[in-house]
């Protein structure tokens, strides 16, 4: 009997193309509270992931309780990249776990989060930031890796810890071994091919394709993502991108990606992106259709 793919077991054939339009930093600041949810109003966004730690959390948290038809995950994070507007730990203040930096905060950069948080330092804090969001009323349906930090070796056996302890979907990639060297995680491409067989055995939802080099500020962003959904493979795809609403508050937090991301915004509330969608025939899910489907079994 023909082992079927998780899109067939969601309903959809085997040749459909999948995309899960997923929104990232959903909280970190009110810019990016205001664009995340008229982005996901407008239907092609079809999910988004939270940083509960970040300062605008509860009005996004306010936001997502007063309308639960949103598809809202935890963007777990150890890091916190800015350099003004910084964030802490949720869990603790003791130096000894490795969670904070010189000023008290969460690390800027991956690499110093990887060398200094212990790995139970981090299955606490993840743990905290799961239970911040379900504390306010959040049906959380997934968890994913702000800046890719805690998808790292060290840490990646708690995050798969955890989602089967909430009982969500873990973001988890099924890369080649050329993609993750690309990514600059090619010193462990054994160790995460051996593991993506492992949970595939197991039944663990993985998603064929990522898109996530999105990026940027393309001159015009509506074209350069129809170009891009040409691109999407027959599965299931993961496909982020980061909207904020131009404001001084978003300047002065990320000088550097504030135009990028008012453009993500403008152009997935554009309606040319839905006929984008409609063009090449993408079929449109988020992490609570896969969600329901793993508590169902």
């Amino acid at each position: 009997m023909k082992n079927l793919t998780l899109i067939e077991k969601l309903g959809f054939e085997a040749s459909d193309r999948v995309v899960i339009f997923h929104i990232d930093d959903i909280g970190f600041s009110h810019a990016s509270n205001l664009a995340s949810f008229k982005c996901l109003d407008l239907g092609v966004a079809s999910c988004g992931s939270i940083i509960t730690p970040s300062p605008w959390f509860l009005e996004a948290a306010s936001i997502c309780k007063n309308n639960p038809k949103y598809d809202i995950g935890v963007h777990l994070t150890l890091t916190c990249e800015y350099e003004l507007y910084r964030w802490r730990a949720l869990s603790s203040v003791d130096p000894k776990t490795g969670l904070l930096d010189s000023e008290s905060s969460l690390w800027r950069t991956s690499e110093e989060a990887i060398e200094n948080v212990t790995v139970e330092a981090a299955e606490i804090e993840m743990r905290s930031q799961i239970q911040m969001a379900l504390y306010n009323g959040i049906d959380v349906t997934h968890i994913d890796s702000h800046m890719g930090t805690v998808m790292n070796p060290k840490f990646l056996p708690s995050y798969l810890k955890l989602a089967r302890e909430f009982n969500i979907v873990a973001f988890l990639p099924k890369l080649t071994k050329e993609e993750l060297i690309a990514m600059g995680r090619g010193e462990h491409a054994d160790v995460y091919l051996k593991m993506f067989e492992n949970l595939e055995e197991k039944g663990t939802p993985l998603i064929n394709q990522i898109i996530i080099d999105t990026l940027g500020p393309h001159p015009n962003k509506v074209e350069y993502y129809c170009k891009r959904f040409a691109e999407i493979k027959p599965g299931l795809t993961h496909f982020l991108f980061h909207p904020a609403k131009m404001s001084p508050e978003l300047k002065a937090i990320t000088p550097d990606s504030a135009s990028w991301r008012d453009l993500d915004f403008g152009a997935f509330t554009n309606p040319h992106i839905k006929e984008c969608v409609e063009k090449y025939d993408l079929k449109i899910i988020g992490y609570k259709e896969i969600r329901d489907y793993i508590r169902n079994q």
